[in-house]
């Protein structure tokens, strides 16, 4: 091919060049809406008839920094009103009871041959009750031990001679507690007739093995429910709550997970391992703004309302800001949060030039080496 030839190729493909770029401009796929697109979106500018969500957009200065109170998860009033059991301990079906009577008489109802003390030993049934020698049938199971000695005593009132009687548990399977999920140690928990404190319980089944900010701890009693963050417990005394006899405690891991989107190191689902993270945390977890391709002015925060009346906000922060890093330390991530990276519109040109353009140029420059 002579020469001539060549450098007509050449200027030709440069005209391909050029029309290929005012073609794939505006075709070429991006990490997401530009930053024209996010700001348009805004409740402001959307009309009602729009299928869009509204949301607020607010640009992140000192003055508008979102403020860093976290929500506190508390447990129900009920249950941070339970104290220590200090009545005698309640009976329960399969408890073991021990009767101690004594009579002041050597030869009494029980007493025989000068021995006056009688032991007797019974397990409640399934259907709540013992079988007592000279009181028949008696409904023991809700009742204390107080309270079956002195139903005792009423029933043998004219037959022993001055009795007196001493009723206590012996042996007992429902003293205990149920403690699942992530725990060092789960299963029923032998616990104090009086209870037991919340974080006592856990430290007898061998601890959380997970930070306290990751442990969503869950109480059932009976038809009443509550659940609370460990980290919550930091500070809330009342709600290192009593666990009692029967109670179900459910552990679970929950990670802070955050998602990232557009123009960094590295997108997805990321895991922060800080009990309170904040957006240069999290940056930094994914290795920051990609420098090919990042628009510096336009890192967006996306934030869900809290109720269905409010109205979202996405949170803007200019990077090309002196204090930009100040502020990002300062603004505190929300587990919910979804975060954005606008592209430069500089990076779509590069993005062509090395996918669509590069194959072409480097298919000229080699008939061109050919000719000479």
């Amino acid at each position: 091919m002579p020469f001539t030839r060549l450098k007509s190729f050449s200027r030709y493909g440069g005209c391909v060049f050029l029309a290929l770029v005012l073609a794939g401009c505006s075709s070429l796929p991006a990490f997401g809406p530009s930053t024209d697109e996010i700001v348009e979106a805004a409740a402001f500018e959307v009309g009602t008839d729009e299928a869009v969500t509204q949301f607020h957009l607010v640009n992140v200065t000192a003055a508008t920094l979102p403020q860093s109170q976290v929500a506190v998860s508390r447990f129900p009033n009920s249950f941070r009103a339970q104290r220590l059991l200090a009545e005698n301990e309640r009976i329960s079906v399969a408890d073991v009871l021990e009767l101690r009577i004594w009579e002041t008489a050597n030869d009494g109802l029980f007493a025989s041959s000068g021995k006056r003390e009688t032991v007797l030993s019974f397990q409640v049934s399934n259907a709540g009750t013992i079988e007592v020698p000279y009181a028949g049938r008696i409904n023991v199971a809700g009742l204390t031990t107080a309270r079956v000695r002195q139903v005792l005593l009423e029933k043998y009132q004219g037959q022993a001679i001055d009795p007196e009687i001493n009723v206590r548990i012996v042996d007992t399977s429902s003293r205990t507690a149920t403690v699942l999920g992530d725990v060092r140690t789960s299963g029923r928990a032998d616990i104090p007739a009086n209870g037991i404190r919340l974080l006592d319980l856990l430290a007898q089944m061998g601890g959380v093995p997970h930070p306290t900010w990751e442990a969503e701890i869950a109480v059932s009693r009976g038809t009443h429910f509550g659940r609370m963050r460990m980290d919550d417990l930091k500070g809330h005394a009342a709600d290192n709550i009593i666990i009692l006899p029967g109670d179900t405690v459910q552990v679970t891991h929950v990670p802070r997970r955050y998602a990232v989107y557009g123009a960094v190191s590295r997108t997805g689902n990321t895991n922060l391992n800080k009990a309170n993270p904040t957006l240069s945390d999290l940056l930094a977890e994914v290795g920051g703004l990609n420098d090919m391709q990042a628009a510096p002015n336009s890192v967006f925060v996306f934030r869900r309302a809290r109720r269905n009346t409010e109205t979202p906000i996405v949170y803007r922060v200019d990077f090309a800001r002196a204090d930009a890093f100040l502020l990002a330390d300062q603004f505190m991530l929300k587990e919910t949060d979804i975060i954005y990276v606008a592209t430069a519109d500089a990076s779509e040109f590069r993005k062509f030039v090395a996918t669509l353009v590069g194959p072409v140029v480097s298919s000229a420059n080699s008939v061109q080496s050919l000719g000479n």
